[in-house]
């Protein structure tokens, strides 16, 4: 699994490659994510890598970071299942709803999502992600797949009290308000390269919250497919490796049920085959 590594919170970030537990630092050879996934744009096998000369450290004893360098673009999907899409009370959108945010929302898969105190109602939304190997511009549905490097897992933070405003007599989202807050997106616990065999559009996604159950779905039940979304997005934007598209979250957020998150709570978000990310959550 490819991660961004520190020895301790406040150290830059490095490549690494966890491998067992064990974390391999890269980073002479492999400075940003973005350089790896462009050598291994079809994935990687972390045991065929030569990692002699590597140094390595325990995992349990480095900090990871969000595995995206700082500067990438991170997209993400919104109302790409069909019954979060209803309890969202939003009509399935016909075309794909993509917006970004900036990697300063991003915080590591250990860290703590801050509530900040413009928002009372701060909501989960558990995802998987996709991360670009290959430049990317006017790609098919049909090459798609060749440009998918590796998986990783989001939390999509989303403020529901800031999320809509109107405009004139237009209501409309606020995306820099409700979804690009200051360290509220957890994203890793790293990359699972493409070459581990799961089926990107056949895995389970799972969201607790303090214990609880709260999502429970399959990536099967995507409105627009991986490969659609990355051609409709190419045909707009060149993708470039290590960029992220988080690919929507399923039913049973929170906040249309009026469950917010409050400081103590802690949020665990799985995807099989992918990874787990375990994050408490504070004050700002």
């Amino acid at each position: 699994m490819l991660v961004r590594f520190s020895k301790d919170k406040t150290s830059p970030l490095r490549t690494g490659l966890l491998v067992g537990d064990r974390v391999h630092d890269i980073s002479a050879r492999y400075p940003t994510v973005a350089r790896f996934v462009a050598a291994h744009p079809d994935g990687w096998d972390a045991k065929a890598l030569d990692l002699s000369g590597a140094e390595s450290h325990a995992a349990a004893s480095v900090h990871l970071g969000p595995p995206v360098d700082d500067g990438a673009s991170v997209y993400l999907v919104g109302a790409n299942y069909k019954k979060h899409a209803e309890e969202a009370g939003l009509d399935v959108p016909a075309s794909p709803v993509i917006f970004m945010k900036p990697t300063t929302a991003l915080v590591g898969p250990h860290d703590p999502i801050q509530l900040p105190p413009i928002s009372s109602e701060m909501d989960y939304e558990g995802e998987l992600a996709v991360m670009i190997g290959r430049e990317a511009c006017r790609v098919s549905k049909e090459d798609a797949p060749r440009y998918v490097a590796g998986l990783t897992v989001v939390n999509d933070v989303t403020a529901r009290d800031l999320q809509w405003v109107m405009l004139g007599k237009n209501r409309i989202v606020d995306w820099l308000s409700s979804k690009a807050l200051d360290k509220s997106t957890p994203v890793g616990p790293g990359v699972a390269s493409r070459t581990a065999g799961a089926d990107p559009h056949k895995l389970r996604l799972t969201t607790d919250l303090n214990g609880q159950r709260m999502q429970d779905g399959e990536t099967s039940m995507m409105v627009f497919s991986i490969w659609e979304l990355i051609a409709f997005l190419s045909a707009r934007v060149t993708l470039r490796p290590g960029d992220i598209l988080s690919t929507g979250t399923p039913v049973g957020v929170g906040g249309f049920r009026k469950i917010f998150l409050k400081a103590g709570d802690r949020l665990r978000i799985e995807v099989e085959h992918v990874g787990v990310l375990d994050n408490p959550v504070t004050k700002a």
